[in-house]
C-alpha cells in the first residue's frame, strides 16, 4: 500500500515535469536541472521503500578496542605486562592510530596504564583494589536499586528480565567474556531505571574495571545457573515493588561474587603475576 502510494506520486511528478518543460519552453540547462530534481525524488522514493540489508561497518579503532579488551579481561594479557603500539598494531592488524585510540579508552576503564616514553602496561590486580571496588559497588548499587523499584515501568522490568537470561560455558574463556559483558549490561540497565545518569556512568566504569576480577571467579566452577537465579530473584523483587528485598538481592550477589574472587586468588596454581600488595 505504502509503496503504491509513493509510486503514484512519482507518476504525478513526472507528468508535472513534462507539463512545466513544455509550458515554459525551458532551455537545455534548465531542463537538465529539472530532470535532476525528478531523478533525486525517485531515488529517495526507492530508498525509502527498500529495506536496508547492510549493517554499519565497525571502525578499525572499535575492532581493536573490543579485541584488546577481551584479551585483558580474559587475562591473556597478564597484569604488569608491557605493551607497545607497534606490537599491538601487528597483533590486531591495524595502524598505530586505532591502537592509540583503543588504549586511551582502556586507560579510562582502568585496564591499562600509560607511562611516558615507556608505553602501556596492563594494570596490576591488587587485593586493596578488589576490596575497594566491591565496597563501592555495594554502596552504589544497593542505593540505586531502591530507586529503580520506585520508578521502573512494567515494560522496563520486562526488558531487564530478558537481560537476566544468560549463562556461560564452564572452562570456555570466550564464553566467560561474553557472559561478563551481558552481566555488566544487566546491572547497568538496572541502575539506569533509577534515572540518575551520573550514577549509571560511575557504575559502568566501575564494572568495566572489575571485569578481570569476575573472570577469576568464574573458573572456580560452573556458577552460571546460580548467577542467573540471582538475577531472576532480583527481577521478581522489582516486579513486586519490594525495595528491601531488591537491596538484599544485590548485596547477596555482590557478596557471592566477592567470595568467588577471593577464593580464586587464595587457591594455589594461578599462573598470574598478581600484585597482592598493590605495588608495581
Amino acid at each position: 500500500m505504502r509503496g503504491s502510494f509513493h509510486r503514484s506520486y512519482a507518476v504525478q511528478f513526472k507528468t508535472l515535469f513534462n507539463q512545466v518543460a513544455d509550458r515554459f519552453a525551458l532551455t537545455e540547462g534548465e531542463n537538465s536541472g529539472l530532470r535532476f530534481v525528478y531523478r533525486l525524488y525517485t531515488i529517495l522514493i526507492v530508498a525509502r521503500n527498500r529495506p536496508l540489508s547492510v549493517e554499519p561497518r565497525q571502525t578499525v579503532s572499535e575492532s581493536v578496542y573490543q579485541a584488546l579488551k577481551r584479551d585483558l579481561i580474559t587475562l591473556r594479557r597478564r597484569p604488569g605486562a608491557s605493551l607497545t603500539e607497534a606490537e599491538l598494531a601487528t597483533a590486531y592488524g591495524s595502524s598505530r592510530v586505532p591502537v592509540r585510540e583503543a588504549c586511551r579508552r582502556l586507560q579510562q576503564e582502568g585496564l591499562l596504564t600509560a607511562i611516558p616514553f615507556k608505553g602501556y602496561f596492563v594494570s596490576h590486580i591488587s587485593s586493596k583494589e578488589i576490596s575497594d571496588c566491591f565496597n563501592l559497588r555495594e554502596i552504589l548499587e544497593t542505593s540505586a536499586v531502591r530507586r529503580a523499584v520506585e520508578l521502573a515501568t512494567p515494560s522496563e522490568i520486562k526488558d531487564i528480565e530478558a537481560l537476566s537470561e544468560v549463562e556461560y560455558t564452564y572452562h570456555d574463556w570466550d564464553s566467560y567474556a561474553e557472559f561478563l559483558e551481558r552481566n555488566r549490561e544487566f546491572h547497568v540497565c538496572l541502575v539506569a531505571l533509577g534515572g540518575n545518569d551520573r550514577l549509571v556512568s560511575v557504575l559502568d566504569d566501575l564494572l568495566c574495571t572489575m571485569q578481570r576480577f569476575f573472570f577469576l571467579g568464574l573458573d572456580l566452577g560452573d556458577f552460571g545457573t546460580q548467577m542467573r537465579h540471582e538475577h531472576e530473584c532480583l527481577v521478581k523483587a522489582l516486579r513486586l515493588r519490594c525495595s528491601d528485598e531488591a537491596a538484599t538481592c544485590v548485596r547477596d550477589q555482590i557478596a557471592a561474587s566477592r567470595r568467588r574472587v577471593q577464593r580464586a586468588l587464595a587457591r594455589d596454581g594461578i599462573p598470574l603475576p598478581l600484585d597482592m600488595d598493590g605495588s608495581s
